[in-house]
């Protein structure tokens, strides 16, 4: 529990909060005796600036709040002040489970309200630089995420099964793409929260599935590939992941199909980086662990050289959404 609690808090912190703070708070609370620091991550209800969580009677972090007393509240992953009372009254635990809408404790015996008015959120340290922020975020992101293909394609390269060998890597792919699309959620949504984390990291995934599926055909049926078709494949590869994403921009930002464009344009590049690297190191019955670490190589590479080139459109994308913003705002 205290591992899932520490991930929880950890989320909740976090540019990524929206996976969790549409129905969880934290708690930062310190200790009237101990002096201690607690952060509890609880369900909550809201109506304006007031907040209601129902903990049990068994915990005791809430008796730091009886009579009333001082806490910072992380709502949507910003720092309220807040004043909060609790309270082991059965009505008021019965009118705090009805504004939950769900069964917290077992009876109103063991049940504990607590009410809390929330302020203004604190003021936020200025970010890093937007282009370093997604640099680092994606460099790290793809080359973890491509560790998966990587290793996948080690173990399956002497398999007599091209149709084995396609599936594990467009499944190792969609892997790929998952990390990399959290990661990736994570920088945009340090400067533009409007972006949903799932959607995002969906829309990536499926991208780099659509990608090393494109990527494969070759693999399974050979020779019998046509340059039309190949051309066409690779258009699919490389635009696949930016039409996915961009259908997540479209909803609040119109105007933003460039970045189809954008990204294209730099996997092109970060692919012949990395075949620039690795295809020169491969050679025939290299053992696993060889080529597993030639294609993490290239894979660093690439990392490196997409998240610098879409590190250009994510801030042409903050620039643009600010404007958007602005232009909303005056019309107001």
């Amino acid at each position: 529990m205290r591992v899932v609690n520490a991930v929880v808090r950890w989320i909740l912190m976090s540019p990524l909060h929206d996976l969790l703070s549409r129905f969880v708070v934290l708690l930062v609370i310190t200790g009237r005796r101990s002096g201690r620091v607690f952060a509890i991550p609880v369900r909550y209800a809201e109506d304006g600036d007031v907040l209601t969580v129902v903990s049990r009677r068994g915990r005791t972090w809430w008796r730091n709040l009886e009579g009333g007393a001082a806490l910072t509240v992380v709502l949507r992953g910003r720092a309220h002040p807040a004043y909060g009372s609790a309270t082991t009254g059965p009505a008021a635990v019965r009118a705090a489970l009805t504004e939950l809408g769900q069964p917290v404790v077992r009876s109103l015996d063991d049940g504990v309200a607590i009410s809390m008015v929330v302020g203004p959120a604190d003021p936020q340290a200025a970010p890093t630089s937007a282009w370093w922020r997604w640099f680092r975020a994606v460099t790290a992101g793809e080359l973890a995420g491509f560790a998966v293909p990587a290793v996948v394609a080690a173990l399956v390269a002497g398999s007599e099964s091209p149709l084995l060998q396609a599936l594990a890597l467009i499944t190792a792919g969609a892997v790929e793409g998952l990390v990399l699309g959290f990661v990736q959620a994570c920088a945009l949504r340090s400067v533009l929260s409007w972006v949903p984390t799932l959607a995002w990291a969906g829309a990536t995934s499926c991208g780099a599935a659509t990608a090393w599926a494109a990527g494969v055909v070759p693999v399974v049926v050979g020779d019998q590939v046509s340059g039309v078709l190949a051309v066409a494949l690779g258009v699919v590869g490389l635009c696949a992941m930016g039409v996915l994403q961009w259908r997540v921009l479209a909803v609040r930002l119109p105007g933003s199909a460039w970045w189809i464009a954008a990204t294209a344009g730099a996997w092109a590049v970060a692919l012949g980086v990395f075949a620039a690297v690795a295809t020169p190191l491969w050679q025939e019955g290299q053992p696993v662990w060889l080529i597993a670490l030639i294609g993490l190589l290239g894979g660093a590479a690439m990392a490196a050289t997409v998240a610098a080139l879409t590190g250009l459109a994510f801030v042409r994308l903050v620039a643009r959404s600010e404007r958007e913003h602005q232009a909303r705002a005056h019309a107001a």
